[in-house]
């Protein structure tokens, strides 16, 4: 998907359980209010080709849990990550290092929109 991101949805947080994660609040950029640095991110690293899930849903008491929405006229991307930590510090994905980097970028973006 290459046309540009209309709208982001961020959900993030500790859950005991799957079913807890619709509970997480929910981050959202649209439009004008979406800042530069958020697309550029996400153009940069290349999310929208990253769409999918990745860790161990199992791994991790509570599960640390990343959800991430990107939007266009070409579609939605989903990307879903359990135990972002873990996969970090364990692995060596540079799929997980680019969401990683995107993550990080959202949450300093909402640091500084709310």
């Amino acid at each position: 998907m290459t046309d540009e991101i209309q709208r982001v949805e961020y959900r993030q947080g500790m859950i005991e359980t799957r079913t807890q994660a619709d509970a997480l609040p929910v981050r959202v950029w649209s439009g004008a209010g979406m800042p530069e640095e958020i697309r550029e991110a996400i153009r940069t690293e290349r999310l929208t080709e990253l769409g999918g899930v990745y860790g161990d849903r199992e791994a991790g008491d509570p599960i640390q849990y990343d959800h991430l929405t990107l939007e266009s006229q070409g579609g939605v991307v989903k990307i879903e990550v359990f135990n972002r930590a873990i996969l970090l510090f364990l692995g060596d994905d540079e799929r997980i290092r680019q969401i990683h980097r995107v993550l990080c970028k959202l949450d300093k973006g909402a640091a500084t929109t709310a």
